[in-house]
């Protein structure tokens, strides 16, 4: 009987660290005797001690592992194949006066000893988490001490106003960094993107938006006081107190208000392309929120919490750099033609 392995998909899949625990998740390769027979490898979901029914009971067998990369973890399944292949052909379901339950014959405990030792499962201990295995095949865990040395702000040109998209691509050059002097080249590091969004929000908080600043860049982004209060997440009686300057603006909005023009100025450049790709035709837009709705509903457009005002303030960015016709659309229903120009 031939095993079934579903490979892992993601180089850093096998590691998985939750906030407010000290440790990373469990790893481990699973022999499910069932259904044919797969083995796959995973991290624990569960807090604490706790497995599932199906483990507990026998019928999926688990073998610690530690966080190995993805092109090693799906190595290491097609090596122990065979023992597994052993397993399910040499066990039965039986009823133990309480539950049914997995129960391995002679053969099938051989193997699955055959497969410990494999992964080092009863060698290694004293602290020795490894298992060992070589360093390449593990993923490499670095914690925020080491991967940091608090001048990131100034190395990496963060402010106020960098946008998340730019804080995932410094997070990516620092893990890159890290992966130039570890073992393996799959690396990861717990909590580096709040540490990152830490140190930019922190500046937001010491300057943050003037009352005028904020109305200046509702303006820019052709957004009435209750539609950018709506995308804010805040009452617009408090939008309003902010722009009048009667309270101070939370550092917090700043790199809000950054998202949105950065997401605009995109807007507005996925317009201008799509308007040089077809033939000159003219950009459309929309007379009112109903038309925008229905147009987002069948797919032309994927800024959900916009409005259709902001939607006529990009088309006017854009055809002013293009020289470009303005019309409304008509219905959501356009030709392909018409869909590329809206977008």
């Amino acid at each position: 009987m031939s095993v079934r392995i579903i490979d892992c998909v993601t180089a850093d899949e096998l590691y998985r660290h939750y906030d407010g625990q000290s440790d990373a998740q469990d790893s481990y390769i699973e022999l499910d005797l069932r259904e044919g027979g797969t083995l796959l490898a995973d991290y624990n979901s569960e807090i604490g001690n706790a497995v599932p029914g199906s483990v507990y009971h026998g019928f999926e067998i688990r073998y610690s592992i530690p966080a190995l990369t993805a092109a090693a973890a799906n190595r290491v399944m097609r090596e122990i194949a065979p023992f597994a292949e052993r397993m399910l052909a040499d066990w039965e379901e039986k009823w133990d006066g309480n539950n049914h339950v997995a129960v391995l014959g002679e053969d099938a405990q051989a193997a699955s000893e055959e497969i410990e030792e494999h992964l080092g499962c009863n060698e290694y201990g004293d602290g020795d988490d490894s298992q060992g295995f070589p360093g390449s095949d593990l993923v490499s865990a670095w914690d925020i001490d080491g991967a940091t040395n608090g001048l990131e702000a100034e190395e990496y040109g963060i402010t106020a106003d960098t946008t998340d998209a730019r804080l995932d691509e410094i997070e990516r050059q620092i893990l890159d960094d890290l992966a130039g002097v570890s073992e393996s080249t799959v690396v990861v590091c717990h909590d580096l993107a709040g540490y990152l969004k830490g140190l930019r929000d922190d500046l937001a908080d010491e300057d943050p938006l003037t009352a005028a600043e904020l109305r200046i860049a509702r303006e820019y982004l052709g957004m009435t006081g209750d539609q950018l209060a709506k995308v804010l997440g805040v009452n617009p009686r408090t939008l309003r107190s902010w722009e009048q300057g009667r309270d101070d603006v939370p550092g917090r909005i700043r790199p809000e208000i950054a998202e949105l023009k950065a997401s605009t100025d995109q807007a507005v450049a996925d317009m201008v392309t799509a308007h040089n790709d077809s033939n000159d035709e003219p950009l459309l837009t929309y007379r009112n929120d109903e038309e925008f709705s229905a147009a987002q509903k069948a797919g032309l457009h994927q800024h959900w919490n916009r409005s259709a005002s902001w939607h006529r303030q990009v088309t006017a960015r854009a055809a002013a750099q293009t020289g470009a016709r303005i019309d409304y659309a008509e219905e959501t229903g356009e030709d392909e033609q018409s869909e590329k120009t809206q977008r």
